[in-house]
């Protein structure tokens, strides 16, 4: 099973774009988790490439990010947590958008999926919201009864209609973690090459 990375820096864009258009800016945990699948999951659907990487859970609640509970939970070790904290805190079960990180690595056409999912969803309950994940062919085969499994994301290819892609999907998206990985190395170097301190 091939693992992807958490683009950070997005998911903080992502989360304010889901905060930020929400009353007061601030959106429930459980609501802004379901809203973030349901989005990745469109987006994959539609681009053939997901939203976000990072860690995708099977809960009991339903689906979520698993990267991006970490930094809700301010787990050490998050992936992008002091940025995160930068932009965000939590209010009992809320997340509050506290600055707005602007968009500089999200698409238009991301932004837009984001937009009209908050519409579809916006008089349902975080309750609802978060029940609507339940129906996911996805979730239903991967949770167990009481235990958080990962959702491999070669399943939720097939769940959304795109197996004759599954192939150049996983190819093309290991390709872009690479080159992501290469330029993100000082002077360009990948870290094989990199000296040793």
């Amino acid at each position: 099973m091939l693992k992807f990375k958490l683009d950070s820096r997005k998911a903080i864009e992502v989360v304010a774009i889901l905060a930020g258009q929400s009353p007061d800016h601030k959106i429930g945990r459980k609501r802004l988790l379901a809203l973030l699948y349901i989005a990745n999951r469109e987006c994959l659907k539609k681009s053939g490439r997901p939203m976000l990487g990072g860690r995708l859970m099977a809960m009991k609640y339903g689906p979520i990010h698993g990267d991006v509970y970490d930094l809700i939970q301010n787990r050490e070790g998050a992936d992008g947590g002091p940025e995160w904290s930068k932009h965000f805190h939590a209010e009992g079960y809320n997340i509050v958008l506290d600055d707005d990180p602007g968009k500089n690595v999200l698409s238009r056409f991301e932004s837009r999926i984001l937009t009209e999912v908050l519409k579809r969803y916006e008089n349902d309950d975080d309750w609802d919201v978060a029940l609507q994940t339940h129906v996911f062919t996805e979730y239903k085969s991967v949770f167990a009864k009481g235990r958080a499994r990962t959702i491999p994301l070669e399943q939720i290819i097939h769940a959304v209609g795109l197996s004759p892609m599954a192939t150049s999907i996983m190819r093309d998206l290991k390709e872009k973690e690479e080159l992501d990985e290469l330029f993100a190395s000082p002077k360009g170097q990948p870290a094989k090459y990199r000296k040793s301190r």
